[in-house]
């Protein structure tokens, strides 16, 4: 994703106006969301029981819970390898990608929901057709794999619309009823403060849920210590 002016928000949605342009840097982007294969890799790190791959938050919901694994990690219907993993909540996902850039050497995190937003439009604020999400119209019942041909955003980023909810790093408010952070977007008003146990937002919409849900401009949320059969992640890193 080069750096660039982009718009993002939609006149349509309450929660998504008013349409507005946020400069962005350089970054790349997954091609596909984490899968279960891929997230086999911080379990077998143990990632559950290291508390530097943890937020203050996220150690003090871990210890509470005692997790050792996402959600969903032994229903075959969720848990082939080529699937995004979902069960995770935003804990989870924060921990992955601190573990991964630890591993890595590279700066992998959650993405903000502007550039999230901006990867699924081109420069004329297009996002690949409707017609090729996996919302609940189709009927699968599941995320499909991230193999499968779906949708292609102008980026190359594969089914940033449908199949699974993608949480951002982005605060949506103090709780799940209060959206406390309104558009226009700014990034520094506290919105991308990773720390405390703020609701964050998710976008993209999902299997389980009807197609105006996985319109691009959509602004989704949950509890950060929420997990669900239809929420997973991606991640980025800057140039």
């Amino acid at each position: 994703m080069p750096a660039a002016e982009y718009t993002i928000g939609d006149s349509t949605l309450p929660i998504s106006r008013p349409p507005h342009k946020v400069k962005l840097a350089t970054f790349h982007i997954g091609k596909t969301t984490l899968t279960n294969a891929q997230f086999l890799g911080f379990i077998a790190a143990d990632g559950y029981q290291t508390e530097a791959y943890w937020s203050e938050m996220g150690w003090r919901w871990q210890k509470t819970k005692h997790e050792n694994a996402p959600a969903f990690m032994l229903d075959r219907l969720y848990n082939q390898p080529d699937q995004p993993v979902v069960g995770v909540c935003w804990y989870e996902a924060q921990a992955f990608a601190i573990w991964l850039a630890q591993e890595s050497g590279l700066a992998w995190r959650l993405p903000t929901e502007a550039e999230w937003e901006a990867a699924t439009r081109d420069a004329e604020g297009e996002a690949p057709r409707p017609r090729s999400y996996n919302t609940a119209e189709r009927g699968m019942g599941a995320p499909w794999p991230v193999t499968q041909p779906g949708n292609r955003s102008w980026c190359g980023a594969e089914d940033l619309c449908g199949n699974v909810w993608e949480w951002t790093s982005t605060r949506w408010g103090r709780n799940w009823q209060s959206l406390d952070y309104l558009y226009p977007y700014h990034s520094g008003d506290g919105r991308e403060d990773p720390s405390g146990s703020h609701a964050r937002v998710m976008r993209g919409g999902s299997w389980f849920d009807p197609l105006r849900e996985a319109h691009p401009a959509n602004r989704g949320r949950y509890l950060p210590g929420s997990r669900g059969s239809n929420i997973g992640f991606r991640l980025v890193r800057g140039d």
